[in-house]
């Protein structure tokens, strides 16, 4: 008798032991599916806000397609509720949650200083004929971005404790970003002797090169991984 209650309690944990790890690896792979498709829309838009970018200056207008990053945070939210529609509800987790504020904040802090710089950007143009001053005090936007989604990716390495991830996040945000203050892309482009359209039509293209190169490594990647594992 004492042997089957034995048997019953190790039975018993062993049970609620494979339903905890089932439940981890249902959130896991939930996760995975967000920072997937999160990735794969974010990919997309570089792309395509870069072709726009092109076809825009060289038309003599300015980067309008950068525009179309306001877009993306809905895109994103109506393709991860779609992808989840057609698999099992997986319980929300602190893991999840976590990562999901994480890329929230983000979007956030971006979208918003990306309106206050052109709103600060527009003023200053229209207050002043100096060229200088123009020069000196305009808001670039990619370093800032770069520094915050290198920010973001480190973080979610943190909280999936994920080292190769955090480390990206911090050394490929510091290189890209005082690469782009720097204007390292474009001297590259120059001195390597691409065509003159690519080199003159670079800061407008190179931005949509970094955030794809981030959205590739810093959230589809770690996605796919999260999705795969068994």
């Amino acid at each position: 008798m004492e042997e089957m209650k034995n048997m019953t309690a190790e039975r018993s944990l062993e049970i609620i032991t494979e339903q905890i790890a089932q439940s981890c690896k249902a959130v896991s792979k939930s996760t995975g599916q967000s920072l997937y498709v999160s990735g794969l829309c974010t990919m997309a838009m570089a792309v395509v806000v870069a072709i726009v970018n092109i076809i825009s200056a060289r038309n003599g207008g300015g980067a309008f397609g950068h525009f179309l990053w306001f877009l993306l945070p809905a895109i994103i939210w109506l393709d991860i509720r779609n992808a989840k529609k057609e698999q099992a509800n997986a319980p929300v987790s602190f893991v999840s949650s976590l990562v999901g504020k994480t890329w929230l904040t983000f979007a956030a802090l971006v979208l918003g200083f990306f309106i206050l710089g052109n709103v600060w950007n527009y003023i200053l143009s229209h207050s002043t004929t100096n060229t200088t001053a123009i020069i000196a005090h305009h808001v670039d936007f990619s370093p800032i971005i770069i520094l915050l989604m290198g920010m973001a990716v480190t973080i979610t390495g943190h909280i999936l404790k994920s080292k190769w991830l955090v480390w990206f996040g911090i050394i490929a945000s510091l290189v890209i970003a005082v690469g782009d203050y720097a204007c390292v892309g474009l001297t590259i482009l120059a001195r390597c002797g691409a065509p003159l359209w690519l080199v003159s039509h670079a800061e407008v293209l190179l931005p949509c090169v970094s955030v794809f190169v981030f959205a590739l490594f810093g959230l589809l990647l770690p996605g796919w991984m999260l999705k795969k594992q068994k």
